[in-house]
């Protein structure tokens, strides 16, 4: 695959049926400020919850006026690990509000600040830190959802022997329910040839730790997983999406079932691109809406 066609094929804007890539982006961006700034205004929420040190290890809830055993919706944002914001992300707020689930936005450091295993390390502090205070106020569930680089981040809870031991040990694990992993990023090697990794500087060891789905089956992605038996995990991509995202998500799907004992790939139709599957969370008849809010209503 030429430069030009490897970095179109890792650029999810230029595949929309909608508008061409520029248009769709300013678009996204004025939804996304749209959508969150009513959320602020019209649900009860807590913002900016440090979970470290720096300023963006912060996560804001919403509906914390719905009991304490409510059961709980973590958004993880992707923007390929160096941009985008928690401040833009309450795309199922008002609608998972609305149905007593409380949502919860989860910041993080960006690439080139820090490096990704940074980040990874983030993300597990900071759903450790959630389960934890959900297992403390009686929760009945907490889901955890990623979108973009977001769904890759959530899904490297799956791959963290150590990570899954410790929350098991103190009693977090059985609250975990599942992972919604939306339009995601599951093999990293391609973008060591593509603009993303100027700011990502990827090393050969995060190449091989961070990828779980990689188009070379190498020892380290053969290698067995411990089985999980308790987490459902739902896998998602828009038709419209990048045509190698849809290969990567079906990938990742396959290798899941090696592992996972309940597994769910859903290809949403309808034109459905990389920006629109998270803005229509903001409807309740959407099909990822629905699918997801019948899985957390059931535990």
């Amino acid at each position: 695959m030429a430069g030009s066609e490897l970095e179109k094929a890792y650029l999810p804007s230029c595949w929309s049926k909608r508008w061409d890539a520029e248009e769709l982006l300013q678009q996204y961006l004025r939804k996304c400020e749209d959508i969150t700034n009513k959320a602020r205004s019209s649900i009860n929420c807590e913002l900016d919850i440090p979970y470290s040190t720096t300023d963006r290890t912060k996560y804001d809830i919403y509906g914390t006026n719905l009991p304490k055993d409510a059961p709980i919706f973590v958004f993880i944002h992707g923007g390929y690990w160096q941009e985008f914001t928690k401040d833009l992300s309450a795309f199922a707020v008002s609608t998972f509000v609305s149905q007593g689930i409380k949502v919860i936005t989860g910041g993080y450091d960006l690439c080139p600040n820090v490096t990704l295993t940074e980040i990874m390390s983030q993300t597990k502090i900071l759903v450790e830190k959630i389960l934890k205070d959900a297992y403390s106020s009686g929760s009945r569930s907490v889901w955890i959802a990623g979108h973009s680089a977001g769904a890759q981040m959530a899904a490297s809870l799956l791959h963290d022997k150590n990570w899954l031991s410790a929350i098991t040990q103190k009693g977090y694990k059985k609250i975990l329910k599942g992972l919604i992993l939306i339009g995601g990023v599951y093999d990293l090697k391609p973008l060591l040839l593509t603009s993303m990794n100027e700011a990502l500087k990827l090393t050969p060891e995060e190449i091989k730790s961070f990828s779980f789905a990689p188009i070379e089956q190498t020892d380290n992605s053969k290698k067995s997983e411990e089985p999980i038996r308790d987490i459902k995990v739902i896998l998602t991509v828009g038709e419209c999406d990048s045509p190698v995202f849809i290969k990567e998500s079906k990938r990742y799907a396959q290798r899941l079932l090696e592992f996972v004992d309940n597994v769910e790939f859903v290809l949403l139709r309808n034109n459905t691109d990389h920006f629109d599957i998270v803005e229509n969370l903001t409807q309740p008849d959407f099909l990822l809406t629905k699918l997801i809010l019948q899985n957390i209503k059931s535990q």
